[in-house]
């Protein structure tokens, strides 16, 4: 393999495998040796406290993710025992898969799991029981999406892989960032931001798995519309299995804890146009007419969803004077122009969803939000989701913008310098 970025030993990785190594026997499956040839660790020999030193000071000749092995590590047979506790802890998920769960199940169950991955999964599992959850959340999504898509075993196999390891390259990132209670400053955010390349060359360089597989992983917050992250890409240069790991990880926070699952991944997916393929999500729409189960939410309008679709439409108000402010500059670069249009052209995006969603048609004149019947549930509910929605979204554009901003000249970077400010401290709740 060309690339080694892993023969120098990552810290926050490392860190892990102390932890797990504290209440676990984690042992060296080879001899390890330095890039000199010096030999740090014989075969057999226990990771301790007192080897992390020895470790993170040296280059190896192999990453040390390779030369590793643990006691009662995770299998295939795990990863299907923490999909059926999901299914228990987590009903909703039955109504997504339809009459599809044996096969869903089924393809679940043959996941290949590569020595590497099964340590890193049982490394995450140990220091944050959420990575591996979480992970076998969204492949069993994913391998849902594939399977109501038709897709053949192949494919459907690379969804499941790419949707348990999503998250992998977590386990390289300061934990500090994960354990907040509070939101992240953007440039705090930056780093986050870098999971998606981190797994990228973590699964490159440590497993044998197709390159369909890391492409899924490395690109699982990209958006076909071009607003997702780390690179920005957009249509075509997007893959198919890609497009479903990220439809996939987006539907995660939406399902969990939730009884009208179809009824918000349809409204939710639908708030902001162009993110998703509009076949994917018409999978929904399908599953949805077929489920007659499914009740509307109950309860009245409340004070939070009042204030969160206020606080966005205000937050959009302020974008758009602030940039016609910006566009007033003299002698603005053209990458300035530019980045100014892809932030106008992004909040019009918002805006226009919005109006589609009759938000403004839902407030009386002194702003409150007018009562609904039990018979409108529905719009009541767009308009939740849609204000949450689009909360997050103004929260996205302003990581984005901070990503941008690194492009420019460091002279123009002032004149944006309220809009990133406005965006930054915007955001749903």
């Amino acid at each position: 393999m060309a690339d080694r970025t892993l023969i120098s030993v990552n810290e926050h990785c490392l860190d892990n495998v102390m932890k797990l190594a504290q209440t676990r026997e984690v042992t060296a499956s080879e001899d390890i040796y330095d890039a000199h040839g010096t030999k740090l660790l014989t075969k057999g020999g226990r990771i301790s406290l007192a080897m992390k030193e020895r470790l993170i000071c040296h280059k190896l000749r192999k990453p040390l993710e390779t030369s590793l092995c643990v006691a009662d590590s995770i299998t295939e047979a795990s990863v299907l025992a923490e999909a059926k506790s999901l299914l228990e802890d987590e009903p909703a998920l039955k109504v997504f898969m339809g009459d599809k769960q044996p096969a869903i199940l089924e393809t679940v169950s043959q996941i290949p799991l590569h020595p590497a991955a099964a340590l890193l999964l049982t490394v995450a599992d140990n220091s944050r029981g959420g990575i591996f959850r979480h992970g076998v959340l969204v492949s069993l999504i994913s391998v849902s999406l594939g399977t109501h898509h038709g897709m053949n075993h192949s494919d459907r196999m690379v969804l499941a892989l790419a949707g348990l390891l999503h998250d992998i390259g977590e386990l390289y990132i300061c934990p500090d960032y994960f354990h907040t209670q509070r939101a992240l400053r953007l440039e705090e955010w930056k780093h986050v931001a870098a999971h998606p390349r981190i797994g990228q060359i973590v699964l490159g360089e440590l497993t044998n798995y197709s390159q369909m597989v890391i492409d899924a992983v490395a690109g699982h917050h990209e958006r076909l519309d071009g607003s997702g992250y780390p690179r920005q890409l957009s249509g075509e240069r997007i893959s198919p299995a890609t497009q479903i790991v990220s439809m996939a990880e987006t539907l995660s926070g939406i399902i969990v804890h939730r009884d009208d699952v179809l009824i918000r991944s349809c409204l939710a997916l639908k708030s902001v146009p162009g993110e998703h393929s509009n076949e994917l999500i018409s999978i929904f729409s399908t599953l949805r007419k077929s489920y007659a189960g499914e009740p509307f939410p109950t309860g009245t309008a409340d004070v939070q969803t009042t204030s969160s679709v206020r606080r966005v439409t205000q937050t959009l108000r302020l974008v758009f004077a602030e940039c016609e402010r910006i566009e007033q500059i003299p002698s603005l670069p053209p990458a300035a122009v530019k980045l100014l249009d892809h932030v106008k052209n992004r909040m019009a995006g918002l805006r226009r969803a919005l109006k589609a969603a009759g938000v403004e048609e839902c407030f009386d004149e002194d702003g409150l939000l007018v009562a609904f019947t039990q018979e409108d549930r529905e719009i009541f509910l767009e308009i939740d989701i849609v204000g949450k929605e689009i909360g997050w979204r103004l929260r996205d554009a302003g990581r984005d913008l901070y990503l941008r901003l690194g492009e420019l000249s460091p002279d123009v970077i002032p004149a944006f310098a309220v809009l990133f400010e406005i965006l930054g401290n915007s955001g749903s709740d």
